[in-house]
């Protein structure tokens, strides 16, 4: 995870420094955003932006045909490396790569490995106290993935399992549900597909051990798909982006009961710009929300929440009118986005979880079917401000 949201408590202050624009902060913001080849990507010359329409088409094209994310079966690979080296890398600022290799398996067979490299990422799951095994970055050759499923990508996150507990394949498997709750409201969404693990040593005397993984789509081939750019700025107000997709977004998070999200801090949310220049806001990271329900996801104290699976309208105050347009896609969708949970038993979720998460959102459509308690929730209680 990144760092924790700005507290409301000391939204004034935040909001007094937006006032005053300090742009060495948007540099500095820049500067430290963790990226893998960040330096040759700086060398290069700005591609102009917008592109005209023919190549904005193409891009969306291309971004909407890899084929990594055209199934939803998951996929079989062995990913070799040092792994006591590789997770013994817990800097939150480190870039490091390891050597390592991937080979997509078939019929229980491994296909040729293909050399990569890797490192671990996050935050707050890179932390040795939140998991054993930290989340990773795969950096993989253009060339070497040709007529594979990762044909196209230069990079991809990977989910890890975390910890060995069986309770963490649940978690697994409740993040990529939320993942596919949202692919399912909006295209603004990153798109995600399961994959059975197995990670091999390089060291002799170590067995293979074999998890269920979470392959994210990359933030630049969500943008082409929506024909748009990703611009990390922080400190974002609520009136400078679409008002639509932040409420899509802030009606998503309540579903789901997250909370863990700021656009002024730029915290697990994605800035996009599109060719004309409206800024729609894409979240992410949904292992702190009360559907995914985490051991270690805690709510923010300022928040004053006593846990994770309470709900909190964090949008922006509207007229019931207003909202009454936003829920309208959810309204829409309700019978997918019911049934999707219980489809996850052929992949391991189990039956209590999938009742507990029936349950959840059933309550979500309670609260936006019922107009007292709608209102209550999303009007008259409402007290955010400018942003959040």
């Amino acid at each position: 995870m990144l760092t924790r949201f700005v507290p409301a408590l000391v939204l004034a202050v935040v909001l007094a420094v937006v006032l005053a624009g300090a742009e060495t902060a948007a540099v500095g913001s820049q500067a430290q955003k963790p990226a893998a080849g960040a330096a040759e990507k700086q060398a290069k010359p700005p591609k102009p932006w917008p592109p005209d329409e023919a190549a904005l088409r193409k891009r969306k094209a291309e971004a909407e045909a890899l084929p990594l994310f055209a199934s939803q079966e998951p996929i079989e690979i062995t990913l070799t490396a040092d792994w006591k080296a590789v997770q013994r890398d817990r800097d939150v600022d480190s870039k490091k790569l390891y050597p390592g290799t991937l080979a997509i398996v078939k019929d229980g067979t491994a296909g040729t490995p293909v050399p990569i490299q890797l490192r671990t990422r996050g935050h707050s799951r890179r932390s040795p106290r939140t998991c054993e095994f930290a989340p990773l970055r795969l950096e993989l050759p253009k060339d070497g993935t040709k007529g594979t499923v990762f044909q196209g990508h230069g990079n991809l996150k990977l989910g890890v399992h975390c910890q060995s507990e069986g309770i963490y394949l649940q978690y697994t498997l409740k993040e990529y549900l939320a993942n596919r709750l949202h692919n399912l409201l909006t295209p603004y969404s990153l798109r995600v597909r399961l994959a059975r693990v197995t990670y091999a040593d390089t060291q002799p005397g170590r067995k293979p051990d074999t998890r269920l993984g979470l392959f994210f789509e990359d933030i630049d081939d969500m943008a082409k798909r929506v024909q748009a750019r990703e611009l990390s700025v922080p400190r974002q107000m609520f009136r400078y982006v679409a008002q639509d997709q932040l409420m899509l977004m802030s009606m998503f998070q309540y579903m789901i009961g997250n909370t863990d999200y700021s656009i002024l801090a730029l915290h697990n949310v994605i800035m996009l710009d599109d060719a004309k220049g409206v800024r729609r806001t894409v979240p992410y990271d949904f292992d702190y929300s009360g559907l995914v329900n985490t051991h270690y996801a805690i709510p923010f104290k300022d928040l004053k929440m006593n846990s994770v699976t309470e709900r909190r309208w964090r949008g922006p105050c509207k007229t019931e009118a207003e909202v009454e347009q936003a829920l309208t896609p959810f309204r829409e969708k309700k019978a997918e986005l019911l049934a999707l949970p219980s489809t996850l038993a052929a992949l391991g979720l189990e039956a209590g979880q999938i009742r507990s998460i029936e349950k959840y959102l059933n309550e979500f459509f309670e609260i936006i079917e019922n107009p007292g308690k709608r209102n209550r929730a999303f009007v008259t209680q409402c007290t955010t401000g400018e942003g959040m």
